[in-house]
């Protein structure tokens, strides 16, 4: 075990333990008072004045282990709130760096002059997204976009990324998971699939090594161009983020690819 990790995992066990005191010594505290207050009501004299006067220390310390674990309890909820803008700030500064190779190629995309340098430009543009997808949901997603052939009939792999194993490459229709994908795409809707066994509809391929999956329509108001995937080993390892990451690539992809065309 790496020292880093040593040590915080110390810093958990004292935090813990310290936690545990300062319950430990509030209730007990707490219960000391309420027997001791009852056995000083039927002493007299000096004795009933020490009883008392143990009572009212064992008060006063259930009184400042209470306020110290409250203190131990902000504390923590501000050290909680400080990581989650920190995760935040992380966040957007990734999304942005992920966004900036596709919004230069729409740019490049408006400006060029034929046909042939935008479909060029498309393709780089393809891979941006699946780049993008990959980088900005969980480490271990994979990404592929599946492009519609001329006739609607099938959808073909145009770029991939993450992990090594590579996505199937196409769906067809006249199978169960290929009419249903061609469905999604026609219709413009986006999938979410937290696990895929429980879905009677998706099929990974041999090896393909995902348990939930993501999949978008790419398209540019009534023109169908594709569908944008990302998928990771681990059931419900993609959530609610992750989908609205997709929903935008999906836009973006669908926007750029129809100009390309044109």
């Amino acid at each position: 075990m790496s020292s880093s990790r040593t040590q915080a995992v110390r810093s958990r066990l004292r935090a813990t333990l310290g936690e545990v005191g300062l319950t430990t010594t509030s209730t007990s505290a707490a219960v000391a008072a309420f027997l001791l207050g009852a056995v000083a009501g039927k002493s007299t004299g000096s004795h009933r004045r020490w009883l008392l006067l143990a009572g009212a220390v064992c008060v006063a310390a259930g009184v400042l282990a209470g306020w110290l674990q409250r203190r131990r309890d902000s504390a923590r909820v501000q050290t909680a709130r400080e990581v989650a803008e920190e995760a935040q700030e992380e966040f957007g500064l990734t999304l942005n760096g992920a966004l900036a190779p596709l919004t230069s190629y729409l740019g490049e995309m408006a400006v060029a002059l034929t046909t042939a340098e935008r479909r060029a430009v498309g393709g780089r543009l393809a891979q941006a997204a699946v780049d993008a997808a990959v980088r900005v949901t969980t480490p271990s997603a994979r990404s592929a976009f599946y492009r519609l052939d001329a006739r609607g009939h099938a959808l073909v792999r145009e770029a991939y990324a993450g992990r090594p194993t590579p996505p199937r490459t196409s769906f067809v229709s006249g199978t169960s998971d290929g009419n249903f994908v061609l469905d999604l795409v026609r219709s413009g809707d986006i999938l979410v699939v937290e696990d895929v066994a429980q879905h009677p509809f998706v099929t990974p391929s041999p090896r393909g090594g995902y348990a939930t999956v993501i999949a978008a329509a790419v398209n540019a108001g009534s023109e169908r161009i594709g569908l944008l995937t990302v998928d990771a080993p681990a059931v419900g390892e993609l959530g609610g983020t992750d989908v609205e990451v997709v929903r935008v690539l999906a836009n973006l992809l669908g926007a750029g690819l129809a100009e390309s065309e044109r």
